[in-house]
């Protein structure tokens, strides 16, 4: 169930328009990354990568956002932004984590 939706992407829910955006969809615990990432394909979107435990970064046309946002397995949903960094980008043998 979706408890945080960015106002931006509020905003383009029901929209008609085949552009990509890039979205941070964070997903319940309850559900494994195959599982939500299954449905994240289903629901129109490609997911470019894992963050951590719980957040999928995802690429989807702005048409597919209304679906994703109805998703079991969806907490949150925003509009990827500039404001968020990886570190340790050199270490290979580091897990990448992001800051704000």
């Amino acid at each position: 169930m979706l408890e945080y939706i960015d106002p931006q992407v509020k905003d383009l829910r029901g929209s008609n328009s085949p552009i990509e955006v890039t979205l941070l969809i964070g997903v319940s615990g309850e559900y494994d990354d195959a599982t939500a990432c299954e449905s994240v394909e289903q629901a129109g979107g490609t997911v470019d990568a894992e963050i951590g435990r719980a957040t999928l970064r995802v690429t989807a046309p702005e048409t597919a956002i209304e679906l994703l946002c109805t998703l079991e397995e969806v907490k949150s949903i925003e509009l990827e932004r500039d404001d968020v960094q990886v570190l340790a980008e050199g270490n290979q043998h580091s897990r990448p984590r992001v800051t704000q």
